[in-house]
């Protein structure tokens, strides 16, 4: 009976090796759950990715358009200037912003000859960054770079990399279509 005994508590000892193993492996198992769980809450709430809607002064969620500070193009005095080795054309580009309903005030090579690369630079006073905003989206990747003028006009230098105007038909750059505009608060 000793032996018997002895396998009895051989057994037992296995079973109870195999249940710990087993217990140790689901405590892993839902630990893993709650990491994941954990950072999949931070990814969702905390995390800022950009692609959340806007919302509006009631906190439902809104299509941000164009800033309301924006004075429409007709308020808009422009100059548009050429800063490539290409001729003609800062005169055929005040032609299409004229058309744009922006009013075209010189048409030249670049006063301060600099070597722009990039698709354009939209020059103005800090007080008009707004209208100079207006005329930036009128060329895709175009800088803004306030300066130091009294005169409220925008220059449009176009750079090397200038291919064209944005669609005019193109909607605004702005998500979400079927949301409401938002609106200020009160």
């Amino acid at each position: 009976m000793a032996f018997e005994d002895e396998q009895l508590t051989e057994e037992e000892a296995v079973r109870r090796r195999r249940w710990r193993r087993i217990r140790t492996s689901v405590t892993l198992l839902v630990l893993i759950g709650v990491v994941i769980g954990a950072a999949w809450y931070s990814w969702d709430n905390v995390v800022d990715d950009g692609e959340t809607a806007a919302s509006g002064p009631t906190g439902e969620p809104c299509a941000p358009g164009a800033p309301t500070s924006a004075p429409a193009p007709a308020n808009v005095q422009v100059n548009v200037y050429n800063a490539t080795e290409r001729n003609g054309l800062a005169s055929a580009v005040a032609r299409q912003v004229r058309e744009r309903g922006f009013v075209v005030v010189d048409v030249d090579n670049d006063p301060l000859d600099r070597a722009i690369t990039g698709t354009a630079e939209v020059r103005s006073r800090a007080d008009d960054q707004a209208a100079a905003e207006l005329v930036a989206t009128l060329v895709p990747g175009a800088v803004y770079v306030p300066d130091e003028r009294t005169e409220a006009t925008i220059d449009l230098v176009l750079g090397d990399a200038f291919e064209a105007l944005s669609d005019p038909a193109a909607p605004p750059a702005t998500p979400a279509a079927g949301l409401p505009p938002c609106e200020a608060a009160p």
